[in-house]
């Protein structure tokens, strides 16, 4: 599925991909842009080390990616593509209700080590004439409820992760607030999340932005009237790469913003589909593609556990390096009404692993603010591997 202008949007950002350093080894010989493959992070990795902005003619935007690999990247943007991206995204925003002059927003995003959700998300405020209130996910719970209190703010905005750490938090200390309206992005909000968040938070309105460093915040849900179906701006290029009976398969981005650095076909590690809804193109998100880690020689996916966690609010892999440099791997489930049963689960991973004899195990429940989130971006892995 294709919309109108989207052929001459790749046929430009393919010119400008294959005559750019950082990818004319990729696309040496190919002439067309209907034959280039997809682009990743693996392609980009030997130049993106290797930039260094003081070699540029002009000053540039420098964003870091979110950590889904070992290391992650620092990606150069055009200071002004970015802001002309930011300045349609805003108009895009008001237009669609989520922010106007009358919003005073409570920003919980992160902002740390080249990783700038914060400030991005401040901008387009700023942008849309709204009121941000720059708490930051590293603020402290008392601080931020404080804020809030004095500020009366009408969006809270942060990762579902960092949301679910502040609802416990209110739950713990019998603190309800009022916030009419909520914004996520960086993960998925599961369901049982939206519920605590009603009603720790007030929530009665959910929107949530979708993009990445790679590609900018491009994307944008009413995920209260259409949940899980994103708006796409204009000048950006979503295929479906492969797609299953079902249309869904791994999403690959082109932003006709970025000319400077371009971003052609790239890999956002996500899959979905384009959907159709009163003539109006939108992307629906599956989740992130496979996820796997390499355990006793094995490669394990994460879906094969989520049975065995199958009633918990939350559930994560650990995985240590333990005595004699066997692995270790720890199941951990935030299961506060004890909907899942331990002992089975632990059965079930027993079974899992039985090729893996040299592998420890461990099934516990834990708090949420117990399992492991990254200090930068205040998100929750699925895997957090410790062995490294």
């Amino acid at each position: 599925m294709t919309g109108p202008g989207d052929a001459a949007l790749l046929r430009d950002g393919f010119a400008r991909a294959r005559a750019h350093r950082f990818y004319r080894d990729h696309f040496a010989g190919i002439d067309d842009y209907g034959a280039a493959p997809p682009v990743d992070k693996a392609v980009l990795k030997p130049h993106l080390d290797g930039f260094a902005p003081g070699a540029e003619p002009r000053g540039v935007y420098l964003v870091r990616s979110g950590g889904s690999t070992q290391t992650p990247l620092v990606f150069p943007v055009d200071i002004d593509e970015n802001h002309a991206q930011r300045h349609a995204l805003a108009t895009a925003l008001m237009a669609g209700g989520m922010f106007d002059a009358a919003t005073v927003a409570l920003n919980l995003f992160g902002y740390a080590d080249m990783y700038r959700t914060a400030a991005i998300i401040d901008d387009l405020l700023e942008r849309c004439s709204a009121t941000s209130l720059p708490m930051s996910a590293h603020a402290r719970y008392e601080d931020v409820v404080a804020t809030a209190r004095r500020f009366a703010p009408t969006h809270l905005l942060a990762t579902p992760s960092k949301l679910q750490l502040f609802a416990e938090f209110l739950r713990t200390g019998g603190v309800r607030l009022d916030i009419p309206q909520l914004l996520y992005a960086g993960e998925p909000l599961p369901a049982s999340a939206a519920e605590a968040f009603a009603e720790s938070f007030g929530t009665r309105r959910f929107w949530s932005l979708y993009g990445g460093a790679e590609t900018g915040i491009w994307a944008w849900s009413d995920a209260s009237r259409q949940p899980g179906l994103f708006r796409i701006l204009p000048q950006i290029v979503v295929e479906v790469m492969a797609p299953d009976p079902d249309g869904f398969g791994e999403l690959a981005v082109t932003n006709g913003y970025r000319k400077r650095f371009p971003v052609f076909r790239y890999l956002v590690g996500d899959v979905g589909r384009l959907v159709e809804r009163d003539g109006v193109r939108l992307l629906e998100l599956l989740g992130r593609n496979a996820r796997s880690f390499l355990l006793a020689e094995q490669h394990f996916e994460v879906a094969l556990f989520a049975p065995l966690a199958a009633g918990a609010e939350a559930f994560q892999i650990e995985l240590r390096r333990g005595e004699q440099g066997w692995d270790r791997l720890a199941l951990l489930l935030v299961d506060p009404g004890g909907k899942c049963a331990v002992d089975a689960a632990a059965a079930g991973l027993a079974r899992l692993l039985h090729e893996a004899p040299r592998v420890g195990i461990d099934v516990r429940r834990v708090t949420m603010a117990a399992l492991h989130h990254d200090p930068v971006t205040a998100k929750r892995p699925v895997i957090a591997d410790f062995r490294r």
